[in-house]
């Protein structure tokens, strides 16, 4: 008999190479109509069982990914082919969700073990997560600046409606969505009016569905279009963009989960498409929110100004410090595109390169805090702290965990400490990659004093530094302590301000 060993060597001996096993798979999907393909998927998305469990093992993202390399394969342009069966699509189905493991992994083999498992949880934690207010944030930051701020009116011209009106139109399709439909007629959102205006309407409609053909041209946009990659294989659908399909009948959802991250990213996608003019102006505005809410929590807070006045000069520094006795918390916020391709990069350098902004955070953090002991200019409690964090805020969740994880799936050397006192003062294992919705919880937790945070990050640390208790995500510290999930105030006054204008449209059905 085969040894187990043996068994390994030739499953991977009998491995294909990436593209060699996609086309086969392609050759197998050309056999049919492209638009039965799309009708098929999303049936098949409809009839999968309801309850979480069910809908996670149904894997919806192979279904998804299998309609975006159909739609993509330019083959079937033109080509009379017959339609395809539930058996059929099914087959298809299950040769993409065994396709990663007939691949070569080339590189995968040496793959940083972190990134591995970050790739594989990827798509199962988007279909896990609820939707919570939080999807309203980047909108409420841009209708809290003004009707002309720049950003606020390049969303309207890209799209039609404004940031506010995005807001109501979201929380009235939320309320559909979650009494079950997946169909919504275009009669629903007549019933919005007069709160959403018939072309307000319209171009909500277009922003969030595609019709059949707009699916295509779509699909055949991405980047990937031309050049598949195994990572593709991780990544959360990409339909995310467009969660609806448009007919003359209405709206078809592909799916609720899908649904909810499209909301939380739309105002991101929009306006993201202008790239670093983009950004630039956002994360400044993103900078402003992080540091207002670290503000809120009952210490004393010095921002990046006070903090250059007290080290060495040309020395960089984070954006700001909480002092608490015997304890500094810096904070950092780090506003970025992050595409999917950083959620399921298998490549350490590559990963390095597009989380760059995160280690220059560490970097600034290592350098503040060494400096502002050899200068002695800072406050006391500040000086004489013999325990320092970093907290690295990002716009989106990077999967990117604390800095110990960092290191491992970064390349040998890459987070290494500059100096003994560095590691002395702020170790890796002090260091927290959390997203705004992790970081508001915590702030109004800490400024609601539920939560004492020198105590809760050390907790957090105690946790990690032991392989049974040590978790994935910030965001689990937060729900293993039972830290309610609020957010800010900018996000709460939104939704507020929308279900008041709601109020008496959505009649009975329930946000």
């Amino acid at each position: 008999m085969q040894s187990e060993v043996d068994k390994d060597a030739a499953g991977v001996m009998g491995r294909k190479r990436f593209n060699e096993a996609y086309k086969e798979w392609r050759n197998r999907a050309r056999k049919y109509d492209r638009d039965s393909i799309v009708v098929e998927a999303i049936r098949a998305l409809g009839d999968a069982p309801h309850d979480p469990v069910g809908q996670l093992a149904s894997a919806p993202w192979v279904t998804l990914l299998l309609v975006k390399w159909a739609c993509q394969d330019r083959y079937v342009d033109g080509r009379r082919l017959p339609a395809i069966t539930r058996p059929e699509l099914e087959d298809l189905r299950q040769k993409l969700w065994e396709l990663p493991d007939r691949v070569q992994r080339d590189g995968r083999d040496g793959m940083p073990p972190r990134l591995f498992m970050r790739q594989l949880i990827r798509p199962q934690l988007g279909f896990q997560r609820r939707l919570t207010k939080s999807f309203t944030r980047e909108a409420a930051l841009l209708a809290a600046q003004g009707e002309d701020y720049p950003l606020r009116r390049l969303f309207r011209a890209k799209t039609g409606f404004d940031v506010v009106e995005f807001i109501d139109l979201s929380l009235g399709t939320f309320a559909a969505i979650s009494e079950g439909r997946r169909v919504i007629p275009g009669t629903w959102f007549s019933s919005l009016e007069p709160a959403c205006p018939a072309n307000v309407v319209a171009g909500f409609r277009s922003a969030m569905g595609r019709t059949l053909p707009e699916l295509v041209s779509f699909c055949r946009s991405l980047p990937d279009a031309k050049r598949k990659v195994a990572s593709e294989c991780f990544e959360f659908p990409a339909l995310t963009r467009y969660p609806f399909l448009r007919t003359e009948g209405g709206m078809t959802c592909w799916h609720p989960m899908v649904f909810y991250r499209g909301l939380e990213s739309l105002v991101h996608s929009v306006l993201g498409e202008e790239g670093q003019t983009y950004m630039d102006r956002f994360g400044r505005l993103f900078e402003r929110h992080v540091l207002g809410e670290a503000r809120r929590v009952p210490a004393p807070f010095f921002g990046e100004e006070t903090l250059r006045g007290w080290i060495a000069v040309g020395s960089q520094v984070p954006d700001g410090l909480l002092s608490f006795p015997g304890c500094n918390v810096f904070v950092e916020s780090k506003a970025g595109l992050f595409d999917e391709s950083v959620m399921v990069v298998g490549n350490d350098e590559m990963f390095a390169r597009k989380t760059r902004a995160i280690t220059k955070a560490v970097g600034q953090a290592w350098a503040a805090s060494v400096s502002l002991r050899r200068e002695r200019r800072a406050p006391e409690a500040v000086l004489d702290a013999e325990v320092d964090y970093l907290l690295v805020v990002t716009n989106k969740e990077l999967g990117a965990s604390r800095g110990t994880v960092l290191a491992e799936m970064y390349p040998e050397g890459t987070l290494a400490y500059p100096n003994a006192e560095a590691e002395r003062l702020l170790p890796r294992d002090r260091v927290y990659v959390l997203s705004i919705d992790d970081f508001e919880r915590l702030a109004n937790a800490a400024a609601d004093q539920a939560v004492d945070l020198p105590g809760f990050l050390a907790s957090c640390v105690e946790d990690d530094g032991d392989p049974e208790t040590a978790l994935h995500l910030f965001e689990q510290h937060l729900d293993r302590r039972g830290v309610a999930g609020r957010f800010s105030r900018v996000v709460e006054d939104a939704v507020g301000a929308s279900l008041a204008r709601l109020e008496g449209v959505l009649g009975e059905h329930q946000v």
